[in-house]
């Protein structure tokens, strides 16, 4: 593994943070400048990158997020001469991953150094996803998922898409079937809830002419539609048996009869399969075919709900407003902090979809072309002052394990179970940095 490491005072001088990746056998080097280390943050082939700087906040964090479009997977730690609430805030938001200062222990820097060398790093993406830009989000889950979508795409094997709804199982099936061979082809889409058992054969296999009353002339079925490309079952848990049998029939066999004939047709598609529900405990209750699970269960990818990738709210927002105002005709300049805040602290059981809603109704409701946290749909607002009066509850919680740990936030987020980032999200949540007994004992300037 390899380190970068650079100071804009032109010596990185942190014996700790050198020592720790030193004992691991890591590769370090050092750019001279910040020409260098940009070039070398370029090209994407170092796990860590380390600053050191003295520069004012805005210029510190103009750097750090050069750095972070550069590469958008290394781990980015900033070592400052001081670490304000709004700056820790405003670090985070660019793309930095940690934060240590100079009041940092040897202990907390070693845990910084630990976490990286410990992380395995993720692959990057060889390749970028054709009409990847419709997965918006750069988070670590997204990231995941775009490499998972990368590898599916390149095989021909079914594929069982899980997760909550309004995650986008459907934008997923659609990305793999535009990145694969078969991306000249039709993608054909069914939704297996909304079919009705008594029209499934004829919408799915098509018919022959005579075949029933009103079947004056020979129809293809969805199938047939499909034909060399993708077909996309969707909510293939709510399939019937009966609807289970007859397809697990054309997986297996590659060929179907339409309805009133006797003929078989070859068929040439691929399946990917999505479901909000627990496939294996419907097997288990023989609610869903043994078989068919497997036949589909082949390459498996798994959506993350939102609330396991809110840092890509505030820019799943901004796309949305983009996208609705052109349609509504309506100009909007900003989308005001106020509007964002109460929305990363939010569960999101309807994951991006509602999120969607949400915003389409404060832009069809709103009429400043500024998006403010007074223009959110009522049911939030009222929603979010109930949160606010439940989280002075746990503002006790976090002053209690800083007082009991003498305000040493690594003794404080051992307490509280989390990391020291997490720590340092919730004293900027919590206007914890404000009061200069927040802040912990002084210890040895780094480099000293």
């Amino acid at each position: 593994m390899r380190a970068l490491v650079f100071s804009t005072d032109g010596l990185f001088a942190a014996p700790s943070v050198l020592a720790a990746l030193g004992d691991a056998a890591w590769e370090i080097s050092e750019a001279a400048d910040e020409l260098e280390l940009l070039a070398i943050a370029g090209n994407g082939d170092v796990d860590l990158i380390a600053i050191q700087t003295s520069l004012a906040p805005a210029a510190t964090l103009a750097l750090a997020r050069r750095v972070r479009q550069l590469d958008r997977h290394v781990t980015l730690c900033l070592l400052v001469t001081a670490c304000e609430a709004d700056f820790v805030l405003a670090a985070m938001r660019a793309g930095v991953n940690d934060l240590l200062t100079c009041a940092s222990t040897d202990e907390e820097i070693a845990d910084v150094v630990g976490r990286v060398i410990h992380h395995e790093p993720a692959a990057r993406p060889q390749t970028e996803l054709i009409a990847g830009n419709r997965l918006v989000g750069h988070s670590k889950p997204i990231e995941q998922l775009r490499r998972s979508i990368q590898r599916v795409a390149t095989c021909d094997s079914n594929v069982l898409i899980t997760g909550e709804t309004g995650t986008g199982k459907e934008l997923t099936a659609e990305l793999i079937h535009a990145n694969s061979r078969r991306r000249d082809r039709p993608f054909v889409s069914i939704n297996c809830a909304a079919i009705p058992e008594g029209l499934l054969e004829s919408e799915l296999f098509g018919y022959e002419r005579g075949a029933f009353t009103g079947a004056h002339a020979a129809r293809e079925g969805k199938l047939q539609y499909a034909q060399g490309g993708t077909l996309f079952l969707d909510e293939v848990g709510d399939m019937t048996l009966y609807a289970q049998a007859k397809i697990l029939r054309v997986i297996e066999s590659r060929k179907l009869q339409r309805l009133g004939g006797n003929r078989d047709i070859a068929v040439n598609i691929r399946i990917i399969a999505a479901t909000n529900q627990n496939l294996e405990q419907l097997t288990s209750q023989q609610k869903f075919r043994q078989d068919l699970f497997f036949r589909l269960n082949v390459a498996r990818l798994h959506l993350p709900p939102l609330r396991e990738h809110a840092d890509d709210i505030p820019e799943l927002v901004r796309e949305v407003v983009r996208e609705l105002a052109a349609r509504v005709d309506r100009r909007i300049d900003t989308v005001d902090p106020t509007f964002i805040e109460p929305l990363l602290r939010y569960g999101w059981p309807g994951n991006i979809r509602e999120l969607r809603n949400v915003v389409e109704s404060t832009i069809v409701f709103g009429s400043s072309n500024r998006v403010t946290r007074r223009d959110l749909p009522p049911y939030l607002r009222a929603l979010f002052a109930s949160e606010e009066r439940k989280r002075d509850s746990e503002r006790e919680q976090i002053v209690g394990a800083l007082r009991a740990s003498e305000w040493n936030r690594n003794d404080a987020a051992r307490l509280l179970g989390c990391s020291r980032m997490t720590l340092y999200r919730k004293m900027v949540k919590y206007d914890l940095f404000t009061s200069d007994s927040a802040m912990p004992a002084p210890a040895r300037k780094l480099g000293a």
